[in-house]
């Protein structure tokens, strides 16, 4: 298990208009991804400093939906898949992963800015219902992460629209 180290989010992202506030959106979740993230960030270190320095990154995930499935899409730059791993237990989704510094400078070298993170990462969502679990599908190509979350034949056949009278 990870060490906790108790961050704040201090995520400034604006959150694109029109999501709905239900499922993974930011809403429904907020009080549980932010209980994960602020136990399990992603760290970066400033070694140029000769100090470790602790900054709050998370992978960013997009998670879209249509009739068929939900679809989640973790950018991931720098990974390999070996260095990521996607777990489920009791309808709970984790991705997590480690990046590894690489100090590609000699030990010569004045280090100017260094601004990429390292470090240990993760992320869990709750599933619906709806999500058939044991069709889920990963695919990790070029540094994203894309996450097939198919909804049950059931859950597709109770979609329907309902007539608005007045």
């Amino acid at each position: 298990m990870m060490s906790n180290i108790n961050l704040t989010n201090r995520s400034t992202d604006k959150k694109p208009s029109g999501q709905f506030p239900h499922l993974f959106g930011q809403h429904f979740l907020d009080d549980f991804v932010q209980n994960f993230s602020s136990h399990f960030p992603f760290v970066r270190e400033t070694p140029a400093k000769g100090d470790s320095k602790l900054d709050f990154v998370d992978p960013k995930v997009d998670i879209t939906e249509n009739k068929k499935a939900y679809t989640l899409t973790a950018e991931l730059p720098g990974l390999d898949n070996d260095d990521i791993t996607l777990d489920l237990s009791d309808g709970i989704l984790t991705l997590s992963g480690q990046k590894n510094y690489e100090n590609e400078a000699d030990k010569d070298d004045n280090i100017h800015i260094m601004e990429r993170s390292y470090g240990s990462f993760q992320r869990s969502f709750s599933l619906p219902v709806s999500v058939d679990q044991d069709a889920i599908k990963a695919e990790f190509k070029k540094g994203l992460l894309q996450v097939t979350l198919p909804k049950s034949v059931k859950a597709q056949e109770l979609q329907r629209k309902i007539e608005i009278s007045g």
